[in-house]
């Protein structure tokens, strides 16, 4: 017996629906509570643990690619170890792990400006030989704070600002300020509002966009996290757009944004290293957090940009962007910065214990 096309139609909603409800119950646990932290509940007068648990407050705090946070962390009594969670990795945007290090060393940067603000000295080991653990910070009292509190302070105040900017220059004297806050002999910074190099950036960002969105893996992985309810919409919205990233042409409406976005930036930047190793990531996530916040301190917001750097086509391109003479032509990381209204409000975080571990971890 023949199903009509009705019962089809109507069978084909149910299961959309059913799908989508399943999802919004499925969602993570995460929330904006991370973002209430207070100075005033540093444990004072708790075991030396429980005080460098605390900074992990401010360390899932930091920005991560399609905000994954792809960290945890364990405690022991004087040091802190820092892995990556590789279930949390973009296996197609991410295929050379770049974004995982730079997000991984924009939480350690979050970690060891808190550590020196409640008065500890950081020794940082790279890599230390377990895997997935990226980086051992021991940490030992210090008897004053050599760092600039005005990054400590940023640190809550951070946000993605997707915002179209104001074509309004930023003063010489705040941009060096900026840069001198952030400088790493290991890393480049180059800021630009050359109109050609935005051409040239606009152009990479086109053909990125153009390949991800043909490739259907691609829709697929930026779905999943869209549904997952950390890239902004939530619940039934967040399902929704889900749906739409993986049945529906997103591309061409993405590309107009992004050209709109860049057209309306008066400067783009661009984090660069000699090296392209996972270290060298790592060491870029650290200084574009460090960079972040002293923008953030200003009043000046930022943007991160991949699309041109996850297409290998693309990424080779923007090597041509930046100054010959700088000896660091890998890039790591582009984005927009520039004066904007602010954004809305902050991101999700994960539940402090859900990236916790209280074992060292293989």
């Amino acid at each position: 017996m023949a199903v009509s096309t009705t019962k089809v139609v109507v069978i084909s909603i149910f299961l959309i629906i059913g799908m989508v409800l399943a999802g919004v119950l499925m969602q993570p646990e995460a929330s904006l509570q991370a973002w209430d932290v207070k100075e005033s509940d540093f444990p004072t007068n708790a075991s030396r643990e429980e005080k460098l648990a605390f900074l992990l407050n401010y360390a899932i705090l930091a920005p991560s690619s399609h905000n994954s946070q792809p960290w945890r962390f364990n405690v022991t009594n004087d040091s802190i170890l820092v892995f990556a969670d590789r279930s949390r990795r973009l296996q197609v945007a991410d295929a050379d792990q770049r974004e995982l290090y730079i997000s991984l060393g924009c939480a350690l940067e979050n970690l060891i400006i808190a550590a020196d603000h409640f008065g500890y000295n950081s020794s940082v080991a790279y890599f230390p030989g377990e895997m997935d653990l990226v980086a051992e910070v021991v940490l030992q009292p210090a008897a004053n704070s050599s760092g600039d509190p005005r990054l400590f302070s940023a640190i809550l105040s951070r946000q993605t600002n997707r915002n179209p900017y104001e074509l309004r220059a930023i003063s010489g004297a705040d941009l060096e300020t900026i840069k001198s806050l952030s400088s790493d002999a290991n890393v480049s910074i180059f800021i630009t509002s050359d109109s050609a190099v935005k051409k040239s950036f606009l152009d990479q960002v086109v053909q990125a966009n153009d390949i991800q969105y043909s490739d259907a893996d691609f829709k697929s992985e930026l779905g999943h996290w869209l549904g997952q309810g950390v890239m902004g919409p939530t619940g039934m919205q967040a399902k929704m757009a889900q749906l739409a990233v993986v049945f529906l042409d997103m591309g061409p409406e993405q590309t107009k944004k992004d050209a709109e976005l860049i057209n309306s930036t008066p400067y783009l930047g661009f984090i660069s290293t000699t090296k392209n190793d996972s270290i060298s990531s790592l060491k870029a996530g650290r200084v574009l957090e460090r960079f972040w916040l002293a923008a953030t301190a200003l009043g000046i917001s930022l943007h991160p940009m991949s699309q041109a750097l996850e297409v290998q086509q693309t990424k080779a391109a923007l090597a041509g962007l930046l100054p010959a003479q700088s000896g660091m032509m890998q890039v790591q990381q582009a984005f927009r910065l520039g004066y904007a209204n602010p954004a809305t409000e902050h991101s999700t975080r994960r539940p402090l214990q859900e990236v916790r571990v209280r074992t060292e971890t293989n």
